[in-house]
This record gives C-alpha cells, structure tokens and sequence, in this order.
C-alpha cells in the first residue's frame, strides 16, 4: 500500500510539473465543446478534462487529474485482481514497480488522452468479469458498465468482446455462465453505455466510425517499414528491461497454459493464464498483422500491454517462490526502481527543444502577442469582433486556443464572453481548405468570410507552403511580428505572426 500511494504522490506532482502537450490541448478543446461524441474520439477523454477543468481550472491540474485517479485507479485494481489470482505479495509488487516504469502504464497516468480511461476501464472489465465466475449478477453489471466505459474511451476497446469469448470458451467455470442470463445482461449495459456514441454518428453520418475504419485503410499498402517500427516501439513501450523479462517468461507461459505438462499442478495457473491470454493477446496479434499494411501507433497496445504485465507479475511471483532471487532479478528491480526515480526529471521537457511538429513551451507568450496584434486591428478598423485567429495545424490551433483562453481569463479580458458567442476565438487548417478534423465541427470557415484573421505559424521556416496557401485565401497577408521562446538562454522554437485581410474563403 506504501508503494502504491507513493506512485500515486510522484504521478501527481509529474502530472502538475509537466508542460501540456499539444494532443491534450486538443482533447481541452473537446472539453469545451461537450457533445456525446467526436470525430476522432469517443468522448471519455473529453468528459474527464471537463470535470478536472471545472473543479481545478484549465491549467495541467485539471487537465490531467481525470487521467491521474484512471491511473492510480488501474494499479488498484490490477493489485486486487493479482489477490483475485491468488499471487503473493512479490508478484504485487512486481505489478506496482512496472506501473512505475513501463511506459506504456505510466504515460496513463498523467497524460490526457484517451488511452487513460481505456486502460482503466479495460483492466476494471476483467476485473468485474473474474468476480462473475461465481454467477453473481451485479458484477456481470459491473462487467458490461465498465466495458461500455472503455468503448466510450477508445474503439479498441471492442477487443474486450473478443477476450470475453475466449474465457466463456476456456475458462469451466465461465462455461456454467452460458446458460445464465449474466452474460446476456453484460451486453446489454455495455450497449447501453456505448449509445452516446452510436447517436452522435447516426446524427453525423457515421463519421466517426467511417474515419476510424476505412480512412484507416484507405491508403494501405504492403510493406515491412510500419511492422519493424511497431516491435521497436513496443519495446520501448514496455522498457527494455520488462520486454527481455517477456522473453524469459514465455516457455514457462507456455508450459503452464497451452501445453499444461503438469495437469495436477498447473489448473489454477492454466485458468490465470487463459484470461491473461484471452484479453491480452488479441489486439497485439491484430495490430501486428495490420502493422503489414497501415501504420500502427505506439500507445494503441496499452490497454493489452496492462494485461501482459500482470501475467508477467505472475511468472515474477511464481519464479520467486520456487528460486532465490538471482543477479538477474536484482539488476531487473534496479533498472525499473532507476526508470521510476528518472520521473523527477520530467520538468526538464521544459527545456528541451522539439525536433519538429508543434511544441510544448512558450504557448502563453505566443498568445499575449497574438492578441495584442488582434486588438491593434480591431481598433485600426474599428469593428469589434471582425478577427479570428487561426494556426496552420490542429495541434497548434489547439495550444493556442487554450493558452488565449487563459489569458482572457486570468485578465478578466472585456473580450472574452463575446468572442466565445460569435464562436471559436481559434481556427485551424481548414481555413485553408485542409481537413482539421474536429475542428471541422466547431466553426464553418464560410461563416468568417469578409473578416480579417490573425495567423500564428510555429517553425514557419517548415511552414512557408502554409503561407503561401493563406495567401491565396486572402486579399493580403504579411508579417507583422517574429516571436522567439527561450529558456535558460536555449531557443526551444520560434514562431511568426501575420495579419490577413480579407478572407475569401477556404481554397477548393
């Protein structure tokens, strides 16, 4: 209990400490635009930061606090489904030490993004469902609530489906729940829950779904580039010291679920390893042969990385109970108690310069220049409310759609109600006619033709096409203002500001 809520004290303080990246601030956009969905996403995400921001302001507390209590909530529960397990307390702490220091379950813990509560509701799912062997109704309630939960986090979590199958099919005493109406129920209320979703596709021409399916696929192509970064990142993903650990483990894995050398023996281990399997397993397997054809991102094996490590916590249990900890033991806790320690340094991204994309420093300082330069317009032409901003990317129109926030916040800004009632104070790409994706939802760039528009571009040294582009949007554009962010005399990035006037609408 030690160990966890210290994870829990070092994760918020990380959580506070750490600068707000710019896919969060895209799902704080979200946060302001509260729907039963969105384009991308499922709305979880979106909920969580609404509640943190409401309770805790819109600065990284109550952005991430929702994440925080997912991740916090996600050890607690793997710890009681290793007792449910009947693993002793050297494979708990396993579990507490890789929460610590794979990846893949730390940046569950304070990074806002839809992968938080999947993790969370996945591993809270098997959980329920464990707890339903029995027969008991209300968990298989629970069971269908929380998967539910997860497919309002992330579609993947329609895996969970599939991992309920396999232990229906595997485990005897889930056999017995077919002829009941447990599993019945537990459909019923994970469809229940999920009808947020299915509402706001039906209301938006199955958008969503279609951009998660076909716009995934519409441009595959075979090829072994995207499978060799996929095994890469999941290395990285796990830690290098956890994925050899994987490795030692998988003959002992085999021995004791598909081969069961020892039937007397091995049956509680056999039914342990069955739902390791059964909900660990499939989502890797699928993404590693799509991997073949499409590009698989990093984060989209966590919710079955979580389960693998619990299984790894088993074997870590199981192998100490029959041999002395050796030096390869003790190296292991010293490289995962090392990764955890290296989470005080995380403040340090601070400082740390971006390679490319948008960037996590210097959002406040871009947006007090760009909202100086709004206000020199507004008085030079003399109408109130005829400028809108607008950024060459959804992430960056999304940094900066926050940051102006609260600046007219924190100031009290005379501006602030009115720009939010004649609608978005930022735009993003699609008012040059590029697809921005939610962005697409919140403000018809056809609504702002005639108006005259400020234009934040980050690294426009990577950005000069963007320019031109705007250029053919608008009566005229020019540079009225270079911004450099630096910190400890490092330069982290620069941005340039210009003023357009005249926008024609976006370009076909």
């Amino acid at each position: 209990m030690a160990l966890l809520l210290l994870g829990g004290v070092l994760t918020l303080w990380l959580s506070i400490a750490m600068p707000v990246f710019s896919q969060e601030a895209y799902y704080w956009n979200y946060a302001q635009h509260p729907a039963l969905s969105y384009f991308d996403h499922p709305p979880m995400v979106a909920w969580l930061i609404w509640i943190g921001t409401s309770v805790f302001g819109d600065g990284a507390l109550g952005l991430r606090v929702g994440t925080w209590a997912s991740g916090v909530f996600v050890a607690f529960v793997g710890l009681q489904l290793l007792r449910r397990f009947g693993v002793g307390s050297i494979g708990r702490t396993a579990w507490l030490l890789f929460g610590m220091s794979v990846p893949a379950l730390l940046m569950g813990r304070f990074l806002a993004n839809p992968d938080a509560p999947l993790i969370c509701f996945w591993v809270a799912t098997v959980y329920a469902l464990y707890r339903a062997r029995a027969g008991a109704l209300r968990w298989w309630v629970v069971a269908g609530a929380c998967a539910g939960a997860a497919l309002l986090s992330k579609y993947t979590a329609a895996f969970l489906a599939i991992g309920g199958a396999m232990v229906l099919v595997t485990d005897p005493m889930m056999r017995k729940q077919l002829l009941r109406p447990g599993p019945c129920l537990g459909v019923i209320v994970a469809a229940i829950v999920f009808l947020p979703v299915v509402l706001w596709n039906v209301q938006n021409d199955f958008e969503s779904f279609r951009f998660q399916t076909d716009g995934r696929f519409s441009k595959a192509h075979f090829g072994l580039k995207w499978f060799q970064q996929l095994v890469i990142g999941q290395v990285l993903m796990i830690h290098p010291a956890v994925a050899i650990a994987s490795i030692v483990a998988v003959p002992w894995f085999l021995r004791s679920w598909i081969l069961k050398s020892r039937p007397a023996r091995s049956e509680v281990r056999d039914h342990r390893l069955s739902w390791i399997a059964a909900f660990g397993l499939p989502l890797p397997a699928y993404f590693g042969v799509m991997s073949f054809w499409i590009q698989v991102k990093m984060n989209w094996l966590a919710p079955a990385i979580a389960i693998l490590v619990l299984g790894l916590s088993i074997w870590v249990d199981r192998r100490a109970s029959v041999t002395a900890p050796d030096r390869w033991f003790a190296r292991g806790r010293i490289a995962l108690v090392s990764t955890a320690l290296l989470l005080l340094l995380g403040p340090v991204l601070w400082f740390v310069p971006s390679s490319k994309g948008t960037s996590w420093a210097g959002w406040d300082e871009i947006a007090q220049r760009a909202e100086e330069w709004e206000e020199i317009v507004d008085q030079r032409d003399g109408i109130e409310g005829n400028v809108f901003f607008f950024g060459p990317d959804y992430r960056d129109a999304a940094q900066l759609s926050r940051s102006l926030s609260m600046l007219w916040s924190s100031s009290g800004h005379h501006r602030e109600a009115s720009a939010r009632d004649r609608g978005e104070p930022v735009l993003a790409q699609n008012v040059l006619g590029i697809q921005a994706l939610q962005f697409d939802h919140w403000t018809n760039p056809a609504s702002r033709i005639g108006q005259d528009a400020i234009f934040v571009v980050p690294r426009p040294n990577h950005r000069s096409g963007m320019v031109e582009r705007a250029s053919e949007c608008f009566d005229e554009v020019r540079r009225v203002d270079h911004v450099e962010v630096r910190r400890l005399g490092i330069s982290l990035f620069d941005a340039e500001i210009y003023e357009c006037r005249g926008y024609r609408g976006p370009r076909s």
